[in-house]
C-alpha cells in the first residue's frame, strides 16, 4: 500500500484510538497521579525495545538530557491537571479547552525562543481565548467544580504547549523515538517520584484498573500520538491538524455513549470558536 494510502487509513484510526483517552481515564477509580505515573511509565516500557534498536551509537550530551528531563516534567504536569480536569468537569469541555494546547505552543516559542508572532497567531489566541470564556461562563452555573476542572484543563493545555516548544528544540537534534522514549521516562520518574512523596498508594486497585493504564499507554499514547507524527512525513501539519481537531468531537460522542453525558450550550458555542481558533494558527504554512 502506498504512504498516502496508509496516511488516509491510518490517521483517523489514530485520532479515534486518541479520542479513548478521556474515556479511559475517566474509567479509572484511582487517583490522578496514580493514572498519570502508570501510563507513562507503561508508554516507556513499550518504547523501550525501538529505542534500543534506533539509537544505535547515538551519544546524547547533557543538555539534550536536560532538556528532555524539563520536556518530562512539563508533560508530568500536564497530564496530572488533565486527569484532575475529567474528574471535575465533562469530558466535552475537558477535550477542548485543553486542545488550546498549540496556542500555548506558540505563545512559548515566540517568548523563549524568540520566533516571530503572527498576526493570524495573535488573532487565533484572541479567539480561544473568547471560546474559554464562553465554556467557563457556562460551567460557572453548574458549580465550583466545573469551573476548577476547566481551569486544570487550561493548565494542562498550557504545559502541554511547553513540551510542544520543548520538543521543537530536542527534534532537531534527535529523532521521534529518542526523543519520545526519554522524555515519556523523564515524565514517568517525576510522576512516581510525585505520588511516592505524597504517600499516594500505587498497588491494591482493582483488576480493572491495570487493564485501563496499560490501554492508556498503548493506545492513544504511543499508536495514537507516534501515527500522528509519522503522518506528517507525507502530509502537511496543516491537514494534520484539520484531523487532530476530531479529537474532542470524538471524546464528546464516546462519553455520551459511555457516561451519557451530553454537552452544554455553551460548551457547544465555546468548543467551536476554540477549534476554529486553533486551525486559524496551525493552518499556517508552518509548524510547530
Amino acid at each position: 500500500m502506498k504512504p498516502e494510502r496508509r496516511v488516509a487509513v491510518l490517521v483517523p484510526v489514530a485520532v479515534g484510538v486518541v479520542s479513548f483517552a478521556a474515556i479511559l481515564i475517566r474509567l479509572c477509580t484511582v487517583p490522578s497521579a496514580v493514572i498519570a505515573a502508570y501510563r507513562m511509565t507503561f508508554a516507556s516500557l513499550i518504547l523501550l525495545p525501538f529505542f534500543l534498536r534506533t539509537a544505535g551509537p547515538l551519544k546524547i550530551g547533557r543538555r539534550h538530557l536536560g532538556l528532555c528531563a524539563l520536556s518530562g516534567l512539563f508533560l508530568a504536569i500536564h497530564f496530572l491537571s488533565w486527569i484532575e480536569s475529567l474528574k471535575l468537569t465533562s469530558v466535552a469541555s475537558s477535550v477542548v479547552l485543553v486542545t488550546t494546547s498549540p496556542i500555548f505552543a506558540s505563545a512559548f516559542v515566540w517568548v523563549v525562543l524568540g520566533e516571530r508572532m503572527t498576526r493570524r497567531t495573535g488573532a487565533a489566541i484572541l479567539i480561544c481565548f473568547a471560546g474559554s470564556f464562553i465554556i467557563g461562563h457556562g460551567d460557572f452555573g453548574l458549580g465550583a467544580d466545573n469551573l476548577r476542572g476547566d481551569m486544570y484543563a487550561l493548565v494542562g493545555a498550557a504545559m502541554a504547549g511547553a513540551y510542544f516548544a520543548a520538543g521543537r528544540v530536542l527534534r532537531r537534534d534527535l529523532g521521534y523515538i529518542e526523543y519520545a522514549f526519554l522524555t515519556y521516562s523523564a515524565s514517568a520518574v517525576i510522576l512516581l517520584a510525585w505520588a511516592f512523596g505524597r504517600g499516594v498508594a500505587m498497588t491494591g486497585f482493582a483488576p480493572r484498573n491495570y487493564l485501563w493504564f496499560l490501554l492508556l499507554a498503548a493506545g492513544p499514547q504511543v499508536f495514537g500520538h507516534t501515527s500522528l507524527n509519522w503522518a506528517l512525513r507525507y502530509l502537511p501539519a496543516s491537514r494534520v491538524t484539520v484531523f487532530i481537531l476530531g479529537e474532542p468531537v470524538g471524546s464528546a460522542l464516546l462519553a455520551w455513549l459511555f457516561f451519557e453525558e451530553v454537552p452544554g450550550a455553551g460548551v457547544f458555542a465555546g468548543g467551536g470558536l476554540i477549534l476554529y481558533g486553533v486551525y486559524v494558527a496551525l493552518s499556517e504554512k508552518r509548524r510547530l
